[in-house]
């Protein structure tokens, strides 16, 4: 907190809390231009306001929620708006929002903690937190958010299903060419569905051997590019698929949400296996880089695209043992290569059966 020098940008910048509200502002060319900035918001923020008549908690959500819409993703706007029409159906009545007291938060969360456990409920917590801070900084109401004293359940620790490596590989034994090139895709590239989804031929140079990938998985939910090194597997696919690509189309994959949301689930099916999802691919794959040894955890970290460190310690669930070098991991200790169409398992992971499909 207080005033410093940005070392990247190296402009000046001013950050302060009060009344449990954080103020911050960044661009100041000195170190003067910050300090009087950051007194005359301390003076603004301190100053005795004229209090009106705060909105409904419909109208901030309301409002809220068009705002997600236009900085979210679809899912993330959604779970929203669900917990907030729960919220309106637990009070009965719509109320002003700073008539919403924390024991009426309370006791909303205990409601879902009966349904659904204490992972909803303290999601709720988070999502109802949001909409409160969102609508003091916008001056929609006044005071202090009604969640900030409420605390959270207790959750037991999470584990997420992380597929054995012969189910992956019968997985992709049992998928189409094309859904196996989408598999792949995601596999090296540690991506995730919808960006693969998403993916477009402008997003690939061959050249340089990098494709770019866009997530909103950023705080205020901004679309950002990331960088993700082409192995020698991922080359193979893409450049394959370019070869045989009808030019009238931008996209590298011509799946929609639909099929791609009921893929995984079908192909679990037909290959017999314990079901799992295309996340449950990321968590595989950055184990098996951490298993090889060959990696940092920097280097883990760059190529699962997270932003911090503790993010891609939960995938891995240990500090134990991307970059260029990091991704060739995945050709060596890779689940299977793919080869003109041809799927080869790799035998140093002790399965017997290889072949095409």
């Amino acid at each position: 907190m207080g005033v410093w020098k940005n070392k990247k940008t190296g402009n000046w910048q001013y950050k302060f809390r009060y009344q449990h509200q954080v103020f911050k502002k960044e661009g100041f060319t000195s170190r003067d231009d910050a300090v009087q900035a950051e007194g005359r918001m301390r003076g603004e923020v301190k100053a005795p306001r004229i209090q009106t008549p705060s909105a409904s908690f419909q109208q901030i959500a309301t409002e809220y929620l068009t705002h997600c819409q236009m900085h979210m993703q679809k899912n993330t706007w959604n779970q929203k708006s669900f917990i907030y029409r729960g919220f309106l159906a637990f009070i009965g009545n719509d109320l002003p929002a700073t008539s919403v007291t924390p024991n009426v938060i309370r006791g909303y969360l205990r409601s879902r903690l009966e349904e659904r456990g204490p992972k909803a409920a303290n999601r709720s917590l988070r999502d109802l937190s949001a909409l409160y801070n969102w609508a003091i900084r916008e001056e929609l109401c006044y005071g202090q958010s009604p969640c900030w004293r409420v605390q959270k359940f207790a959750e037991d620790p999470y584990h997420p299903y992380i597929p054995p490596v012969e189910d992956v590989i019968a997985v992709k034994l049992a998928a189409t060419p094309e859904e196996r090139d989408f598999i792949e895709t995601i596999y090296h590239a540690i991506a995730r569905k919808g960006e693969v989804l998403n993916l477009a031929w402008d997003d690939v140079n061959f050249e340089r051997r990098w494709v770019r990938l866009y997530t909103r998985k950023r705080r205020g939910g901004q679309l950002e590019p990331q960088y993700k090194p082409m192995n020698d597997t991922l080359y193979g696919v893409l450049s394959r698929k370019w070869k045989q690509r009808d030019k009238s189309i931008s996209k590298v994959f011509a799946f929609t949400p639909k099929q791609v949301r009921c893929m995984m689930d079908s192909l679990c099916d037909r290959a017999g296996v314990k079901r799992f999802g295309f996340h449950a691919i990321r968590h595989h794959v950055l184990s098996v880089i951490n298993d090889s040894g060959k990696a940092s955890m920097k280097q883990i970290q760059e190529l699962a695209g997270h932003k911090r460190q503790t993010t891609t310690e939960i995938y891995l669930h240990s500090l134990g043992h991307a970059t260029r070098d990091a991704a060739a991991i995945l050709d060596e200790k890779g689940v299977s290569k793919t080869e003109g169409g041809t799927l080869t398992v790799r035998h140093d992971l002790d399965v017997k059966s290889s072949g095409s499909v």
